[in-house]
């Protein structure tokens, strides 16, 4: 468990005037399908493209800017063509030597599934109403339940050997079992966290929404 403060540092840029073919779309939405099952995110919300970055220089240690991964999502207005430097950078956060590498494995298929990153039991908040919520256990015998409060945002009900107290706040759009969870602009008493980093001894071992009766 670790508190990770993130800094907006892109150091790759898009070219804006190459064409792609059907294979190389094809390519890159299932490299951005698998980027966002392994960092456990959705990519829909800004904060996404946080959970994004920090996993990418958790993986390669280089800085993939946040700025730069919402471009490739297609998040906003802008559009554009990542360059090779790029995904080189985002297949190897996945373990391949290079996109190369990446696209020889996969083929042609857009649809190609992942042997090697295999999305298991999860909670979406797309899939949560306000007042319901989850617990999330990760190793060492770390426990949390959270309260959704909607857009998002939780509020921490009970925790057990965890940093994580009852009234800290958080963001986050998805947990996912063997997954690191982050947690966003985490409120922790008097104190403010950019990003809080749980599950890093082989991800979280639950992810499940309770019922409010059996935690009271």
């Amino acid at each position: 468990m670790v508190w990770v403060k993130m800094n907006d540092c892109p150091i790759f840029f898009f070219c804006t005037f190459a064409v792609m073919n059907e294979s190389e779309i094809q390519h890159i939405e299932t490299l951005k399908r698998l980027l966002c099952e392994a960092a456990g995110c959705e990519a829909q919300r800004a904060t996404d493209f946080i959970v994004l970055a920090v996993y990418v220089r958790s993986q390669t240690r280089v800085n993939i800017g946040v700025n730069t991964l919402k471009r490739l999502f297609h998040y906003g207005s802008e559009h554009a063509m990542p360059r090779l430097e790029t995904l080189n950078v985002l297949a190897r956060s996945l373990g391949y030597r290079s996109y190369s590498d990446f696209c020889t494995h996969y083929g042609t298929s857009a649809t190609a599934q992942s042997s090697d990153v295999v999305l298991g039991p999860h909670v979406s908040t797309s899939s949560l109403l306000e007042g319901q919520r989850i617990r999330l256990r990760w190793n060492p015998g770390r426990e949390c339940v959270a309260e959704y409060l909607g857009n998002d945002t939780f509020r921490v009900i009970r925790s057990e050997q965890t940093k994580l107290q009852p009234n800290d706040t958080f963001q986050a759009t998805f947990f996912a079992v063997g997954h690191v969870a982050m947690l966003a602009n985490l409120i922790h008493g008097d104190t403010s966290f950019p990003l809080y980093e749980i599950g890093r001894q082989g991800g979280l071992t639950l992810a499940e929404v309770v019922a409010i009766r059996n935690e009271e």
